[in-house]
């Protein structure tokens, strides 16, 4: 069957109380029945699988409180991987562990195979979320209040629970945000290009940088404005002219006592202590600047091959990806000819091994070696991408190092170059008031230095100042474009989804008068309401059929329709909410099935129900055995 990404099949469920198995049942694609009569643990079972996909749930039955852990083996995007987290009474927001591979495979494999990722983002730590997002080919998104889009708040829209109220579309939670439901809407819809994620992330970083920008050149104009406003680049250029000719006339009338007071005196004891304390002072600082040079030209190299290896992890994960298709179809790949010597091979084809050589293949195994190496080469990037940020700081450090060690060694040079004109006597006691001055001159030329390099950053960070604005200008123009790109597709998507509802409801029975022959449905994620002609006012038996149906025509226009970012899997709990009738629900399960037999790709459809139709009683269709409240679904005596 053909499948289009992301795609979500759940295939086996297992819940522990400890080491003692509560729950144990596999699950196959198209329906899955969880039947059995009220209060037995349907919704129960539904609560788990949520919570083991990703879901934050912490308002547990009685008997699910007893359980420690859950554990889903799901094949998503065709990669089978298997999901464990420990259930907690106090504490929400989970970690996951994730293996890449079956059930029966995690339970024989070492604790060093299994990955566990933390239920939020943080700079040194990956989220499950990221790493479920990676494997279902679906970027990050980030909403600006809300941080990043998890997997919890994506199943939201993939299960209809039984205690959320049936007018709203979400399921409920406390500090629900309009803006949030709009923007998980607008990604099950495919109305967001990745483009516009990445542009809006490095709109965030170029922002944080003007701002830092801002902040720094604030400070040095508060430095600067001191000087008044004659200080320019013409300014420092006259002022280190006329400080130079005055250093010149100033060494050069030292030259000229030291040689008239050492032609006139040849008894007076000559000494090169000076000059030799200059030179080792030179030599010092070389050797220091030789030393820094090394090391920062060390970590250019190292960050350099750190660029080019994330650049290679990230293309590394998109040829995952593709091989991860690639692996799907290759076992049927027939050779009629020997590739190398064309000889007909006349062969007996078999199943689940090459066809040329022979050997086993497994394409399940395949895909979930890919899908390890996914998640491994994710963790890779995030590692370098931390390491690259430290060496940033070291280089930075180290740049500022040298130069001091520049300035410092250049004013060491030009002491040496002076004493260097002529040998210094221990006796010219006269000479030491001109040196002092020269001194003084000294720092008054450093002093004017430090104040070009002001004005030199000043000049820099204006013109990054202005490069960053016209950047993030750019950014925001491409993605106004995007976005209007989007609203075509989100309308799109909203006139599918709308058409597969309006047929739901009108081949429900007849219950409700204006579902008899309704024109339009329309819905909006960020208010978190549908409306059937303009109207949201039925029978509350009706309202839940009208949410079970959004959710099934939900994902019937996914399975028509690629662009669509559902992962073409819901869970329904609603259908017999409200006091809606047996037949009614019959008709909804056999509406359910027909989408089901009907669809030309992957999917997955669970729902609970205390009056299955007849039809739907085959193992075909159905999960485990009809539960009663004496043998519940979670065989946990209470």
């Amino acid at each position: 069957m053909m499948r289009y990404n992301p795609t979500i099949i759940v295939q086996r469920v297992v819940v522990l109380r400890n080491d003692q198995v509560a729950y144990d049942e596999k699950f196959h694609r198209g329906v899955n029945v969880i039947r059995g009569e009220n209060s037995s643990g349907k919704s129960t079972v539904l609560n788990f699988i949520f919570y083991g996909l990703g879901g934050d749930f912490k308002d547990w039955s009685a008997v699910a409180r007893l359980c420690t852990r859950v554990t889903v083996e799901a094949r998503i995007n065709g990669s089978v991987v298997t999901l464990s987290r420990e259930i907690s009474l106090t504490n929400g927001q989970q970690p996951m562990e994730i293996f890449s591979g079956s059930y029966e495979a995690s339970s024989k494999a070492p604790i060093s195979e299994w990955t566990k990722y933390s239920y939020k983002t943080t700079a040194n730590r990956e989220s499950f979320s990221q790493a479920l997002f990676r494997i279902m080919e679906i970027p990050e998104v980030s909403s600006d209040l809300s941080g990043h889009i998890t997997v919890h708040q994506i199943l939201r829209l993939l299960y209809a629970d039984q205690l959320s109220p049936v007018e709203n579309i979400f399921r409920a939670e406390p500090f629900d945000r309009a803006d949030l439901r709009d923007t998980v809407g607008r990604l099950l819809c495919g109305a967001y290009d990745s483009s516009i994620y990445d542009n809006e992330q490095r709109a965030r970083e170029l922002i944080k940088q003007f701002d830092t920008i801002s902040g720094q050149l604030r400070s040095l104009f508060s430095v600067l404005n001191s000087v008044g406003d004659g200080f320019t680049q013409d300014w420092i250029d006259a002022q280190r002219a006329s400080l130079q000719k005055e250093r010149a006339d100033l060494l050069a009338s030292i030259e000229q006592l030291e040689r008239t007071a050492f032609a006139g005196d040849k008894d007076d004891q000559l000494t090169l202590d000076a000059q030799e304390k200059a030179y080792a002072e030179v030599q010092s600082l070389q050797e220091e600047i030789g030393k820094a040079k090394e090391e920062r030209d060390a970590l250019a190299l190292t960050m350099a091959d750190s660029r080019a290896f994330i650049s290679g992890l990230s293309h590394k994960i998109v040829a995952l990806q593709d091989s991860s298709r690639v692996a799907q179809h290759i076992g049927v790949v027939h050779f009629e000819s020997c590739p190398a010597c064309y000889a007909p091979l006349n062969r007996e084809k078999q199943a689940h091994v090459c066809q040329l050589c022979q050997t086993p293949f497994d394409s399940d195994g395949t895909r979930s070696r890919i899908a390890a190496l996914i998640l491994d080469t994710g963790l890779q990037i995030k590692q370098s991408e931390q390491l690259q940020v430290r060496r940033s700081e070291r280089a930075s450090a180290l740049d500022k190092v040298l130069s001091s060690l520049s300035s410092r060694w250049a004013e060491a040079s030009r002491r040496l170059a002076s004493l260097r004109r002529l040998p210094s006597s221990a006796v010219r006691q006269e000479l030491r008031g001109l040196h002092q001055k020269a001194g003084y001159l000294e720092r008054q030329v450093e002093d004017l230095e430090q104040k070009a390099q002001l004005a030199e950053t000043v000049r820099e960070l204006s013109a990054k100042k202005d490069a960053l604005n016209d950047e993030i200008g750019r950014l925001r123009s491409s993605n106004e474009a995007l976005r209007a790109q989007q609203e075509v597709r989100l309308s799109t998507a909203y006139t599918y989804i709308a058409e597969e509802v309006l047929d739901l409801l009108r081949r429900d029975l007849r219950r409700q008068d204006i579902f008899e022959d309704p024109q339009q449905v329309t819905f909006t994620f960020g208010d978190n309401s549908i409306f059937v002609d303009g109207e949201s006012y039925f029978s509350a038996s009706s309202r839940a059929i009208l949410k079970s149906s959004f959710y099934l025509g939900f994902l019937a226009a996914a399975t028509k329709h690629n662009f669509l970012r559902h992962p073409r899997f819901c869970m329904i709990d609603t259908h017999e909410n409200m006091g809606v009738e047996a037949i009614r629900s019959q008709n909804f399960q056999l509406q359910a099935l027909r989408i089901s037999k009907e669809s030309k790709v992957e999917h997955q459809i669970i729902y609970a129900t205390a009056m299955i139709e007849p039809e739907l009683e085959d193992e075909a269709y159905t999960v485990g055995a009809f539960s009663t409240n004496d043998e519940r679904t979670i065989a946990i005596k209470m």
